[in-house]
C-alpha cells in the first residue's frame, strides 16, 4: 500500500484516486476548471467532481471559485507544495522506465473494436517492445469494456462523451453518411428529412454507441439530435451492417471511407437528409498515471502517434 507522508499525515492511495490529483494539478496550474478539462480532455463536470472528492477526503476546500478566476486556498497551496515533488519524482521514474525500451516488461489489458487499423498499430508496438505481453479483448460497447476493468479502452463514439473518470482523447475522425441499396430505396422510398427517415427500416447498433448510432449534428444549436428509427436489425459490426444494407434490408450509417467500393460499384447509394450524421470518432481512454501504468501510457502514446500520422 502506497502513501504520501506530509504535514497532512499519511494520505493512503486507496482513499485517493490518482485521477483526482491530476485534475487538482491541472486546475492549480491553469487557474480554471474549464481549461483543466480541455487540457485533460475530460468533461469539466469530471474535474469538478474530482476536486470535490479530494476536498471530502482532506476535509477542507482547495480552491476559491469566482466567475473570473480559480485560486488555491491556503490548504490548496500547501497541498500542492507537499505533493508536487513526490509526484514529479514518480513521473520522472515512470518516464525513465518508458525510455528504457530493452528493460520494459509487463502486461497490458486492452479493449478495442476489431478493426484492421488498430491491429496494425498493435503489431508494430509488440514488434518493437518484445517483452511486453498484451491481452486484447474485442468490444464495441464502452460500458461492457469498463466492466472488465482494462488498462486501456479504444471506442467508437458519436456526439458528446458520457461523464466518466477516464482520460479520453480523440485519435482520429471519419465522416459518416447514410447509405442504402437501390432495392431498399425502391421499396421504401428516398427520405429527405430526419422525420421521414425515422419511419423507415434502419439497421441500428445493438450495444455500441449505447444502441443509438443515429446521432445528427445540429449546427444552429451546436448540439446533437438522436434519432430512433424503426430497427428490426441491430448489429455492432460494420462489416455485417454493410452486408445487410447491400441486401436491401434497411438504411445504414457508416463511414464513407468504409464503403467507397460499394458506392463506386453502385451497390450502395448515399442518402442525404436535412442534417448530417455526426462524425465517427475513435477515442482512446485510460486511467491517470499511477504506479503501474508506465507501460500502458507508453502504448497510449504509441497508438496516438501512429493514428495521428495516418489521419
Amino acid at each position: 500500500m502506497g502513501f504520501y507522508s506530509s504535514n497532512f499525515g499519511i494520505i493512503m492511495l486507496d482513499r485517493i484516486d490518482n485521477v483526482w490529483l491530476q485534475s487538482f494539478f491541472s486546475v492549480y496550474e491553469n487557474h480554471s476548471f474549464v481549461k483543466a478539462s480541455e487540457h485533460l480532455a475530460i468533461p469539466s463536470s469530471n474535474v469538478s467532481r474530482h476536486i470535490q472528492q479530494l476536498e471530502s477526503v482532506l476535509g477542507e476546500k482547495l480552491f476559491y471559485r469566482t466567475t473570473r478566476k480559480v485560486t488555491p486556498t491556503l490548504m490548496g497551496e500547501r497541498f500542492f507544495q507537499e505533493i508536487r515533488e513526490p509526484l514529479y519524482n514518480l513521473n520522472q521514474s515512470l518516464q525513465r522506465l518508458s525510455e528504457a525500451q530493452t528493460s520494459l516488461k509487463g502486461s497490458i489489458r486492452l479493449s478495442s473494436p476489431d478493426i484492421p487499423i488498430i491491429g496494425e498499430v498493435l503489431a508494430d508496438f509488440l514488434a518493437t517492445y518484445t517483452d511486453i505481453t498484451l491481452y486484447c479483448e474485442h468490444s464495441t460497447a464502452i460500458e461492457n469494456a469498463i466492466s472488465n476493468d482494462p488498462d486501456i479502452i479504444i471506442s467508437f463514439e458519436r456526439g458528446e462523451l458520457d461523464d466518466r473518470d477516464w482520460v479520453s482523447k480523440p485519435l482520429c475522425q471519419w465522416d459518416t453518411i447514410i447509405l442504402a441499396s437501390k432495392e431498399c430505396i425502391n421499396r421504401y422510398g428516398l427520405p429527405k428529412t430526419l422525420t421521414e427517415l425515422e419511419s423507415m427500416p434502419c439497421i441500428s447498433s445493438y450495444k455500441s454507441f449505447g444502441g443509438d448510432p443515429w446521432i445528427f449534428a445540429i449546427p444552429e444549436s451546436n448540439g446533437y439530435r438522436s434519432l430512433s428509427p424503426k430497427s428490426r436489425i441491430k448489429v455492432d459490426g460494420g462489416f455485417t451492417a454493410k452486408a445487410l444494407a447491400q441486401r436491401g434490408l434497411g438504411f445504414v450509417a457508416l463511414p464513407s471511407s468504409f464503403c467507397l467500393d460499394e458506392i463506386k460499384q453502385n451497390e450502395l447509394q448515399q442518402v442525404s437528409v436535412d442534417y448530417d450524421l455526426s462524425p465517427l470518432t475513435i477515442f482512446i481512454h485510460h486511467r491517470a498515471i499511477n504506479f503501474h501504468s508506465h507501460i500502458s501510457k507508453l502504448l497510449v502514446d504509441f497508438i496516438a502517434e501512429k493514428l495521428s500520422s495516418n489521419s
